[in-house]
């Protein structure tokens, strides 16, 4: 047998059909299967289904099983083959196969089954891509073009930028009109891209001006080129980004005004890497404003942030308030002359749907030193109050008693003829207005202070003379303790004002004298350093505690308020000293005395 004789050798048939055919089934007049040849394979029909004497119906589902009964009454009524597409869903996919049938005798039909499901599935989607490519189009406002470098023309479908629509059918413009729609500005460069037959440098962005219509925003791209009759055709597409550029221009807008700002304000990803530093943020850390931040962490660009830890911590407090932070940073930048911000945290998602943390800092420097100066104001305004009400109370003791045994005294007096009583009458009289004599003297004194009308008279003085004049001032008594002067044997004469030094160690000798026993000893002396000099009143008396030190030299202040005095000698001594740009110190422990030390500054030296 020759090879030409093969396919019609019935021996090769089988094999034949079994390399070339489809699913077979051959049904009778009920639609039940008498033989089949299975090729298929899927949920409803695989070699392990047993086909034969099964209703051919009952193997597809609904509706696929009513479709195709009634192309089988149709093949047996006319005896016309049947060629239809089906779907066949399953659990796992959707199949779609090709029923072809035949009428094989007057009792049997030949069903041929035709797997078409990838081919299907690739027309759908080929399909669906189109839809979509076209609807995107529409919404997008992209148009498709051609142009023809010989007759300088453009065919355009889809959406124009000319009539601001969608396109029915292809329409042709010559590039001379389309140049007349072109800004003026635009026109040399739409001609150079279009006359450049290379697709390197592909994208164009121009504007068209209409009247009566705003301005439209273009940007043309060219994807290939190819030749048609010998002539160079360009294709491409172009699309409307007016509102692109319109956004575009208002963020530029709104970059340039937080870029801009007087504020501080910097982004950051949640894991600590920059993203923006404005230019008073750079300039409050010293970073150049051309200096690419966004690779380096916020620890090591801001001031604020000196660790990993404290930035994970400032993110915590943000996420745990909601996402809006507000606080008070204290970090300072001398060189600004700031001392205070006040910031303000907001998380926000940026187009990736990353939480970007975004921080305003507001200097608040001169409202701080504003509630400062607010505050000493009124600690200022309290404190003289205070003042007022111990002054007004402390006088009112210490005015009517003496007053009141000098009228006293003094109406008794009269009537007392006894010499000695007189005398003794007469005492107490000239010690009580002794007594107002001094208090009057310390107010005047404290006021004259407030009202900075203290002028010191310095002259070349003799330290050893001071304590001269003061041994002769405070002879020895029995009745208070002992004072010992310790003059030393070189004297040295120096430029102060003498006696207000007398005046304020004076003040310290009578004060130790009243809180001395007598039997107690009281050293006054002096101590010269290499620029300054140390006069001392040390006591051996009952001494001060810890918590009083620093307030005895408060106006009106008195450990016991019981004894006498108006409580401002030590003020004045302070006061005093002070205005000799001196300093006063006191050193005590209860039960074992105090030592009152004056520091003055050695001016001239004789």
């Amino acid at each position: 047998m020759t090879e030409k004789k093969i396919l019609h050798d019935l021996g090769y048939l089988e094999k034949v059909l079994n390399i070339t055919c489809d699913t077979l089934l051959l049904i009778n007049n009920d639609n039940i299967c008498v033989d089949a040849i299975m090729k298929t394979n899927n949920p409803i029909l695989n070699p392990n289904i047993d086909v034969i004497g099964q209703h051919i119906l009952s193997l597809f589902p609904q509706p696929t099983s009513t479709l195709i009964k009634r192309e089988l009454a149709f093949c047996r009524h006319t005896g016309e083959t049947s060629n239809v597409n089906y779907d066949l869903p399953t659990d796992e996919q959707m199949y779609y196969f090709k029923f072809v049938i035949h009428k094989f005798d007057e009792e049997h039909l030949l069903c041929q089954y035709r797997d078409i499901t990838q081919r299907s599935n690739m027309k759908y989607r080929l399909k669906s891509a189109l839809t979509a490519q076209l609807e995107v189009g529409k919404v997008a406002m992209i148009g498709h073009w051609t142009y023809d470098l010989q007759r300088q023309e453009l065919i355009h479908n889809g959406y124009s930028n000319l009539h601001k629509r969608n396109l029915e059918a292809p329409e042709k413009i010559t590039l001379a009109e389309l140049l007349t729609y072109v800004h003026p500005d635009d026109r040399k460069g739409m001609e150079a891209f279009l006359h450049n037959d290379s697709i390197e440098n592909n994208t164009f962005e121009y504007r068209m001006k209409q009247s009566d219509v705003p301005i439209t925003y273009v940007r043309a791209t060219k994807y290939a080129k190819r030749l048609e009759n010998n002539v160079c055709i360009i294709e491409g597409f172009s699309q409307n980004v007016s509102d692109f550029i319109k956004n575009r221009n208002e963020l530029e807008m709104v970059l340039a005004v937080v870029d801009n700002a007087p504020y501080s304000i910097f982004a950051c990803h949640k894991n600590g890497n920059m993203a923006f530093a404005n230019k008073a943020c750079r300039k409050q850390n010293g970073l150049n404003e051309q200096e690419d931040i966004t690779d380096l962490k916020i620890f090591e660009c801001l001031r604020e942030f000196t660790t990993q830890e404290a930035w994970d911590l400032s993110v915590q407090k943000i996420i745990s308030a909601s996402g809006y932070y507000q606080y008070r940073c204290d970090t300072l930048y001398p060189e600004l002359d700031i001392i205070g911000s006040e910031c303000s945290s907001l998380m926000i998602k940026n187009g990736n749907g990353e939480d970007i943390v975004w921080t305003i800092k507001r200097d608040i420097s001169d409202q701080l030193r504003y509630e400062e100066q607010l505050l000493r104001s009124k600690e200022a305004a309290e404190e003289s109050e205070r003042l007022k009400s111990a002054f007004i109370s402390n006088m009112n003791h210490e005015i009517r008693t003496p007053l009141s045994a000098i009228m006293g005294f003094g109406s008794i007096i009269a009537d007392t003829p006894d010499p000695e009583l007189r005398r003794e009458y007469g005492e107490l009289l000239n010690a009580n207005s002794s007594q107002l004599l001094r208090l009057i003297t310390d107010v005047l004194e404290m006021s004259q202070m407030d009202a900075g009308k203290v002028r010191l008279k310095n002259s070349d003085v003799s330290l050893k003379g001071i304590l001269n004049e003061l041994s002769l001032s405070f002879l020895p008594n029995d009745e208070q303790p002992a004072i010992i002067f310790d003059i030393p044997e070189r004297d040295l004469v120096v430029w102060l004002d003498r006696g207000r030094v007398i005046q304020v160690l004076v003040n310290l000798i009578n004060n130790s004298l009243k809180f001395t026993p007598p039997d107690g000893i009281i050293h006054v002396g002096y101590r010269v350093r290499e620029d300054h000099i140390e006069f001392y009143v040390k006591d051996n008396g009952i001494g001060i505690a810890k918590e009083n030190q620093e307030l005895i030299f408060n106006r009106f202040y008195k450990i016991n308020p019981l004894d006498k005095g108006t409580g401002l000698g030590l003020a004045i001594c302070k006061g005093i000293v002070e205005q000799m740009n001196g300093e006063i110190t006191v050193e005590s422990e209860l039960g074992q005395g105090t030592t009152f030390i004056i520091i003055l500054p050695i001016g001239k030296q004789v």
